[in-house]
C-alpha cells in the first residue's frame, strides 16, 4: 500500500468533502472532491494551483466591480 499524507482538507457547500493528498514515493498529488479524484504529478499540481489562484483573484475583482455598480 502506498503511503500518502493529507496536506489539505475542507468541507464544501452541501457537505462535500474536499482533500489534497501527497504521495511522496511517487511525487504525485491527488485532489478528491466528493467521489471524484484528480491525480497530478507534483510539479503540474503547482502550475495548476497558480492558475487557480490567479483565476480566483480575477473572480474576486469581478465580483467587487459588480457590487459597486
Amino acid at each position: 500500500m502506498k503511503r500518502q499524507t493529507v496536506v489539505g482538507k475542507t468541507m464544501l457547500a452541501g457537505k462535500t468533502a474536499c482533500k489534497v493528498l501527497y504521495h511522496k514515493s511517487s511525487d504525485m498529488v491527488e485532489v478528491e472532491v466528493g467521489g471524484t479524484t484528480l491525480k497530478f504529478e507534483a510539479d503540474s499540481f503547482i502550475v495548476i494551483n497558480e492558475m487557480l489562484r490567479k483565476a480566483a483573484a480575477r473572480i474576486v475583482m469581478q465580483t467587487e466591480i459588480e457590487m459597486s455598480i
